[in-house]
């Protein structure tokens, strides 16, 4: 071996030397940096001729462990989905109160209903009256205010979609740039370590927003794709595009979170969503608040329903000088058409006897006056019969799909139904279902039961409904705009909403049920559901929309905003309803009496009385007392409040057990460090001393000449 080779040898080994030595310096240097990936130094033999040539330095690489390096990014990824969606849902839950809270909203309710046992044992009060009715409009008011802070968490959780959308893109912009850095100086046999940290950085970050797996690609650079498999970032990058919506409703259909792909292709992102932030948001958005607020609006919309129901059994003393009922959205035949068992439309003298008796028996549509012989009346002569039979003491009307009764001169007018064969129809008795001594009022119809059949002209023949369908990941399926035939039937409009080519028989199935509700029920685990852009029909012309009648799309949990006490009721205190009409009373024995609180009991009962739920929420509905119910609604909210933290704790632990693990092979160890700087130091003393005795040898050949 000559001596030129001796020196190779040795000044090889000081560059190694000095190289590694660099790479132990950056470690130690950055043992605190938080992501920062420990680098090794690579080094290989230098072969010329079969013969040893001293030592290279090769590249330098990270100590990365791709299988550590997913399992943080998975447990991350959880960890943030979980954390967002307590944060947001505890912001619900919290609204609710605790259950001992005489201000929380089911204590609220107890108040009114105690308060109107009250009234009814001091029927005369006028303090005790209004009482009732302010503590009714507490409860109210509260239920609104929940329902609003729940919108309000959607509209926030909504907002953050959109932040969260342009994280990502930014985070993609900035992975993808480094690939040609990365692959540069691999290529020219450069450091790369210090953009594949950054990269990483970034990579982490983006983990927590949605979830990603990684790929190295053969020249240096990484691919970045969702759990699914759609490219987002790398050699080729995607874009996300989202629009957020303001204000937010019950019924909102918010806007889709737009991929574009490389080539240009759009697809709906959210079905691409696993896990992360943005799935949380997501969830909290579009599944679980909507599912609280779902349940609270048929809390609320069924106590109103059975007030109204104990109050329309009831009558003011002295008798009201008109009632007037809900805005029907039907003919005045079809609202009549169904009823069975009998009702009387009775006018008072202003001491409480009865002045005039009308008895409508709707299972033989026959009439009697006063107790007399009985009369033929339809549906299509109502009004001209009853008038008829009412003449001189009063008079009913119906417009704007409200019906009317108003009381002549004098005279007080009151409805009650016959004790032993009430009247009847969708389990509600004729006041009841025209709405004409209602306690509650909404301008929106809060019981779906509409009464209509399968023959009934479903009315709907101008407009048009533009439907949306979204999955279980809340990623749209299909908007469709659909009309009706024009005086077809209810039967036509279900045969046309449930047609598999033009229609939205593709994703679920719409019903009518005996008492004339339309639902639809989505395919699919968890199942498709439905929104509505837009809705211009009117039934009739004049009447509620579509979405608006049978609470479609939304709409049914928007009843809660609708509730409120009747003005008429809280402008006039003795317009409240705490007497029962005694049928058989004959004059001179008045037929209401003024400290009869019978009507206040009545009122008071509906809190453990067992009435039908419609399934809304988790709760899949059925016979339920309104006590019962209220309290499945408060279980229901905490169990998801709870589920909620202990899945986040869980998913933080899993993070930071996979975070250590990962630190573990990752990050910079002081004691193994301080032996590679030992080692390359030493080394870098032993080429030292070769070079050393080279020159030695040189000097001394050089003497000898």
């Amino acid at each position: 071996m000559s001596l030129n080779s001796i020196l190779n040898i040795g000044s090889s080994g000081l560059m190694t030397a000095q190289s590694q030595l660099r790479v132990v310096s950056d470690n130690i240097s950055n043992v605190n940096t938080p992501g920062y990936i420990r680098k090794i130094g690579t080094q290989q033999a230098s072969v010329l001729g079969s013969q040893g040539a001293g030592v290279m330095s090769g590249q330098v690489l990270l100590a990365a462990d791709k299988y550590l390096q997913q399992a943080s990014l998975r447990a991350s990824s959880s960890a943030s989905q979980a954390e967002v969606f307590h944060d947001l849902f505890d912001q619900i839950q919290s609204q609710f109160g605790d259950l001992t809270d005489k201000n929380g909203l089911f204590n609220l309710g107890d108040k009114a209903l105690s308060a109107a046992a009250a009234a009814g044992e001091s029927p005369t009060s006028s303090a005790s009256r209004q009482e009732m009715l302010s503590a009714l409009e507490s409860f109210m008011d509260e239920g609104k205010r929940i329902s609003r802070e729940i919108q309000n968490a959607r509209g926030n959780a909504d907002s953050r979609i959109a932040t969260t959308v342009k994280s990502i893109n930014d985070l993609i912009k900035n992975i993808s740039d480094l690939n040609p850095t990365i692959s540069q100086a691999n290529i020219s046999g450069n450091d790369a370590s210090g953009a594949q940290t950054k990269q990483a950085g970034y990579i982490d970050e983006l983990s927590k927003l949605i979830d990603v797996e990684v790929s190295t690609n053969s020249n240096g650079g990484v691919t970045v794709r969702t759990a699914s498999g759609m490219v987002l970032a790398g050699d080729q990058r995607a874009t996300l595009s989202y629009q957020p919506t303001s204000p937010v409703s019950a019924a909102t259909t918010f806007n889709p979170i737009i991929v574009t792909g490389p080539n240009g292709e759009k697809r709906d992102f959210s079905e691409h969503i696993k896990t992360g932030e943005l799935r949380g948001l997501l969830d909290v958005r579009d599944k679980d608040s909507t599912a609280v607020n779902a349940q609270l609006a048929e809390y609320m919309s069924v106590y109103a329903d059975q007030l109204n129901a104990a109050h329309n059994a009831s009558s003011s003393v002295p008798a009201a000088s008109s009632l007037t009922g809900k805005a029907m959205n039907q003919t005045l035949s079809e609202a009549l058409n169904g009823f069975t068992g009998k009702t009387n439309l009775v006018a008072l003298n202003a001491n409480g006897t009865i002045a005039r008796k009308v008895e409508l028996n709707f299972s033989t549509m026959q009439m009697s006056i006063d107790g007399g012989a009985p009369s033929a009346f339809t549906a299509g002569s109502f009004l001209t019969s009853v008038n008829t039979a009412l003449s001189g003491y009063g008079t009913v009307g119906f417009a704007n799909g409200k019906l009317s009764v108003n009381g002549t001169g004098s005279y007080g007018v009151a409805i009650a139904d016959d004790p032993t064969t009430p009247s009847s129809k969708t389990g509600k008795g004729f006041s009841h279902f025209f709405g004409m001594n209602d306690l509650v009022r909404s301008d929106t119809p809060i019981d779906y039961a509409t009464g209509l059949t399968a023959t009934s002209a479903h009315g709907f023949d101008t407009g048009s409904v533009k439907f949306t369908v979204m999955n279980g990941a809340s990623a749209r399926v299909q908007n469709l705009e659909m009309t009706f035939p024009a005086g077809g039937t209810m039967t036509d409009l279900v045969n046309t909403l449930n047609d598999t080519s033009n229609g939205l028989g593709r994703y679920g199935t719409f019903s009518l049920s005996p008492n004339g509700e339309l639902s639809f029920r989505g395919f699919g685990t968890p199942a498709n559901s439905l929104g509505i852009t837009e809705d211009t029909t009117a039934r009739n012309g004049t009447g509620a929309s579509l979405s608006s009648m049978f609470g479609l799309g939304g709409m049914a949990s928007e009843r809660t905003d609708g509730l409120s006490v009747d003005p008429v009721i809280l402008n006039n205190l003795d317009r409240l309803s705490l007497a029962t009409l005694k049928l058989d009373a004959t004059a001179p024995t008045p037929a209401l009496v003024a400290g009869d609180g019978s009507g206040g009991q009545r009122l008071s009962a509906i809190a453990t009385k067992n009435v039908t739920f419609k399934a809304a929420g988790a709760n899949t509905g059925g016979t339920s007392t309104l006590t019962r119910y209220a309290s499945d609604l408060a279980g229901q909210v905490g169990t998801i409040a709870s589920t909620a933290k202990s899945r986040m704790d869980g998913a933080a632990a899993l993070a930071s057990e996979a975070s250590s693990r990962r630190s573990a092979a990752e990050g910079v160890n002081l004691d193994e460090e301080l032996i590679n700087l030992t080692t390359y130091q030493q080394a870098y003393s032993a080429s030292s001393r070769l070079i050393q005795a080279a020159k030695d040898m040189y000097d001394t050949l050089l003497r000898m000449f």
